[in-house]
Parts: structure tokens; sequence; C-alpha cells
């Protein structure tokens, strides 16, 4: 017994360079620098409009504006993405990073993000024009598998819902890209997200007209599409379409008599795990995939996922339309992204305004504001979400 203690001895005389071990290092997309969560994107209203992506810090790498269009464009399009409107309403990582989705002036649209080959960075590959009546009030765009990206509508109408187009980079951009697909009957879509798990397309809106134009209250919705992915189809399927339990007027923010009804603003997965956060306009849900149900609202849903969310504005309070006095201050999160170290992003609007000027980023469960005097609808993270991967 006495040898085998003391067999050990004759190590502390090797040479040191035997025991200097380097550490495993981490795989290369787990380093700090190059996690998805630590870029971001935004994108500005103004004249021209504007998409940028930049770091933690506000540290811009990359830009688009429709000046650095140099491409020959069909004459619809350029006159679309020329026009007045200062949109620049959805911004979507896209290909691995390669390509950015976006609601951009009238367009809807896909661009190169390919900063190592300027030859091809900015390009548009993909465009539809939003001036006629069915994607005038687009607010959202996301890609689906084989080359397919679907676009809201965020119509007020029964025909209104989903429209689904061929966005492949060897197709010719033309004036009147084909309609592959028209999915009726959710209203007032504001966001969707790609389920590679469960193959589905996942959409927001209200079962009723959002703006009190039917008879009846609108509910905040989600709805699942089933992707066949032989015929590249969506699919309307009864079992997953999920209301919120119970509808409100906004008129705590916008004023009495005020016809509209609390709606959906963004629909955002939590990482690694089978749940939704939605945002509307009074707060924040939170939904259970696996069991088909809401199971916790505003300040519960704060607890459990976005500690250190703090609201942006003092004067988010005022009375319904039965005279109750109410505080908001969850209300009007455009759009919010959750990683999983903790950190979160979101886009508050000012109170009675549609947007916000700066993006709130919670690390550590402490908020600092970046991009100040930016007027911004939706920040994302520029990468896939752990759990819930863009098609390829």
């Amino acid at each position: 017994m006495l040898s085998s203690f003391l067999g050990w001895i004759p190590l502390l005389f090797e040479p040191l360079s035997d025991w200097n071990i380097p550490p495993i290092q981490p795989q290369a997309r787990l380093r700090p620098e190059n996690r998805p969560w630590q870029t971001i994107i935004h994108g500005v209203y103004g004249h021209p409009p504007e998409i940028k992506i930049h770091d933690r810090s506000g540290e811009v790498s990359w830009t688009f504006r429709r000046e650095d269009v140099t491409q020959d464009l069909p004459a619809g399009l350029k006159r679309c993405l020329y026009a007045s409107a200062n949109d620049a309403t959805e911004i979507k990582y896209m290909r691995n990073g390669s390509s950015v989705a976006a609601v951009y002036s009238d367009l809807a649209l896909v661009i190169n993000h390919t900063p190592g080959d300027p030859a091809n960075d900015k390009k548009i590959t993909w465009a539809v024009c939003r001036d006629n009546e069915f994607l005038w009030n687009a607010h959202t765009l996301e890609p689906l598998p084989n080359d397919l990206i679907a676009v809201g509508t965020t119509g007020q109408r029964p025909w209104d819902g989903i429209l689904v187009y061929n966005a492949s980079i060897e197709n010719p951009l033309m004036d009147d890209s084909p309609i592959l697909q028209n999915i009726t009957g959710l209203r007032a879509i504001h966001a969707m997200i790609w389920d590679e798990q469960a193959q589905m397309l996942w959409a927001t809106g209200t079962d009723a007209a959002a703006d009190g134009s039917d008879p009846v209250p609108a509910h905040g919705t989600i709805q699942g599409y089933p992707f066949d992915a032989t015929t590249g189809k969506l699919s309307v399927d009864e079992r997953y379409i999920y209301k919120l339990p119970n509808t409100y007027d906004i008129d705590t923010e916008w004023g009495k008599g005020y016809s509209w009804w609390a709606g959906p603003h963004d629909l955002v997965p939590v990482p690694n795990q089978r749940k939704f956060l939605l945002s509307e306009d009074r707060g924040l849900h939170a939904f259970d995939i696996e069991k088909g149900e809401f199971y916790a609202e505003y300040d519960d849903v704060v607890n459990e996922f976005m500690q250190g969310f703090e609201v942006t504005t003092n004067d988010r309070h005022g009375y319904n339309r039965t005279g109750q006095y109410e505080e908001l201050p969850q209300s009007d999160l455009k759009s919010f992204n959750l990683a999983p170290d903790g950190s979160f992003i979101y886009v508050q609007s000012l109170w009675t305004k549609f947007r916000g000027f700066h993006i709130s980023l919670v690390t550590h469960g402490k908020r600092r504001m970046i991009s100040l005097g930016d007027e911004i609808y939706r920040a994302r993270w520029f990468g896939d979400i752990d759990g819930w991967p863009k098609p390829k």
C-alpha cells in the first residue's frame, strides 16, 4: 500500500509541459463572438427607410438602403422600391445569414447579405409590390422550406390571410410574382414563425376584424399550418387554432369610443422549449405548444421569461371602455426576442404611437438602450434561435 501511495512522487519530476494540457475549447458557434444572439437586425423608418445589422453595443456592421440597389429591376418593382412609403416593418434572418427577408418601402423582398462578396451583396433576389388591395398593409413574412416564402396580408377581411410565393434565387425578378397558395381566414396577421420540429408555420392575428368592422369582438389567435414537404403546400387544420379566452378594447390607450380590439403584435419562440410568447396591445401571454393552451399572462410571463423588463415610458395608463382605470406597462411590444443565455431585446412603441425610438437590451437582468434615435418597429436577433432554426 505504501508503494502505491508513493508511486505518484516521480511524476513531480516529469517535464511540466507534459501536464500543461490546454482546456477543451468550445465549439466555434458557442464562443461568445459567434453566438447568433450577439448580433441584432432592425429596420429604421424614414426617407429612405434603412435596415441595420449591429452588435449589442449598437456598432453597425451592415446597412441596406434602396440607394444601394444597382441592379436592373422590372419597372413595377423599381417603382415600389422608390415609393414614398417609409416602411421598414419586418426584418428576418434567412439562408444561414446570407439573406435578409424584409417588408421594406412598398415591397416584400429578399436581399443578399454577403458582405464578404461585395459584387453580390445587397442584391434583391425576390420581391413583390405591396401597392395593391391584398398586400398594402402587410406586416410580416417568413421563409419556408423549398425556397418558399409566406407573406401575411395583415388585413381585416374574411379573405385576408397568408400568400405563399417561390423565392428561389434561380428565378428572375418579375413585377407579378406568382401566388402559389392563398390561405384565408386569419385576420390582421402581425407575426409568423417556422417550426422545424413540427414542420409547421405558425401565425398570429385575430379571428374577426381587429378594427371593429365585424359585429363580433376579435380574439387574439395563434394558428398553425402543417407543411407537406411533398406538395410544398400549407394546410388549414382546426386542431391548431388557439384563441385567447378574452377580448379587450384598447380605449385605455386610444381614447373612449375607439373601435379596435386588442390584437397580437409578435409571436416569439422560447429557446430550446416548445413554447411561444405572444405580445398584444395590452401585454404578454405564454403558450404551451404541446399542451395546446395559454397558461400565463402579463407579470407571470415577465417573471418566468423576461426578468429585467422595464416599461419604457411612464404614461401607459388610462380608462377602458367600462370606465375602469388600468396600468398597462407591457403594452405595445411591437417586437421582442429571447436568447438562451437569458438576455432579450424588445421594442415598445411610444404610448398612442406606432413605433419606438430605441431598442431595449436586457442582460443579467439589467436594461440598457441601444440604437437611440432610430424610429423602430421591429428588432430581432440575426441568427437561428436554439431549437427554432429557419429552413436551410
